[in-house]
């Protein structure tokens, strides 16, 4: 099984000028494993398309050459599925590689930064003032455990059966809060690791593709599901965690139809301010999901992001405009724009007399 079966010739051609051979049991190896036969998900395809187009996007380019080869080795010998926390590792790298590979395409002076314990130190710099960190949050660990569980239990049959929830986990207060514990696993660690530099331009990419198998809906301040005739109105939770607010963005139950409002119970409230209210220093953010890459812009930043930041991040692959949210020009997104949204949601909520 090779790179060039899949039709990435430029790529299985950089592997061998190298002598990186792909063991079955690596990243790259069980992604290409996954999608032999046009028989994968369409996350795992995603994953490849998008690490196939990075590094496309370095091959030739001397200074990235060694940044490069340097991650293929780790996704092609490390093991990836013994270990929860290779997993995680591995994630990570591909996630950077995947970032630097992209941005490399239109951000033409990046830049990889060196990691230095103790220090605020973001993944990359992309122009004079402008950074990037990159943060790949993974399946609830709870989940993994649970699943693992219900294989095990499962030994004397020839087909095991298990449910997943992978980004909420599956306590009884993710069950019943399933957004407010998307926000937390999308950003908790963020919250209190900011790799902003003050007095520059920051910006966070999150990969939401590696363990998180989020698609752009599930970006969306609001989504409704069409199923069997019947609509469900409802928020995931990712578009809250940069802007909906404490204690005032509304979410209700799974499975909620607007005209029996009156009769559903379980609502709840955001239990965290968004990060954009939290961090003015972060500019925005770009959301890699399985079906594209979204743009939101911070409307609380204390400068604006210069415009040619922002249509080079047009420009990126992939790129999904009506998904984002941002301003054209120099100016920074109105924050009203985001409470007319969120005054939208919670209006609807609302029970009639």
């Amino acid at each position: 099984m090779e790179l060039k079966d899949f039709g990435y010739h430029q790529f299985d051609n950089f592997m061998e000028e190298h002598g990186i051979e792909i063991s079955d049991e690596s990243y790259l190896g069980v992604l290409l494993k996954k999608n032999l036969g046009n028989g994968g998900s369409e996350g795992s395809y995603s994953n490849i398309l998008n690490i196939s187009a990075a590094v496309e996007s370095l091959v030739g380019i001397d200074r990235y050459e060694s940044w490069l080869v340097e991650n293929l080795k780790l996704l092609s010998y490390e093991p990836y599925k013994s270990n929860d926390e290779i997993i995680q590792i591995n994630s990570k790298v591909a996630a950077e590689l995947i970032a630097g590979g992209q941005l490399s395409n239109v951000f033409h002076e990046i830049e990889p930064l060196v990691e230095r314990q103790g220090q605020k130190n973001p993944d990359f710099k992309l122009l004079d003032s402008t950074y990037l960190e990159v943060y790949c949050p993974q399946t609830s660990q709870q989940n993994i455990e649970a699943v693992q569980k219900q294989h095990n239990e499962q030994k004397d049959k020839m087909i095991s059966i298990s449910f997943s929830h992978p980004q909420t986990g599956q306590t009884v207060g993710a069950k019943r809060y399933p957004s407010n514990k998307i926000i937390d696993r999308v950003l908790s660690h963020k919250r209190s690791n900011d790799q902003t530099k003050v007095d520059s331009y920051n910006l966070l990419w999150l990969d939401l593709t590696h363990g998180f198998n989020a698609s752009c809906d599930n970006t969306l301040p609001l989504v409704t599901i069409h199923h069997v005739g019947t609509i469900y109105t409802g928020s995931f939770g990712i578009w809250h965690a940069f802007y909906g607010k404490k204690h005032k963005s509304t979410f209700v139950p799974d499975r909620t139809e607007l005209r029996y409002l009156n009769s559903n119970s379980g609502y709840y409230q955001q239990m965290e301010d968004g990060l954009f209210r939290e961090r003015q220093h972060l500019n925005g953010a770009l959301l890699l999901t399985k079906d594209g890459l979204i743009f939101f812009e911070n409307p609380w930043a204390k400068m604006a992001l210069p415009e040619e930041v922002k249509k080079k991040i047009t420009q990126l692959y992939r790129f999904r405009a009506n998904y984002s949210w941002f301003q054209a020009s120099e100016k920074i997104m109105p924050s009203e724009l985001v409470e007319r949204e969120l005054n939208k949601i919670e209006w609807l909520y609302q029970k009639s007399d």
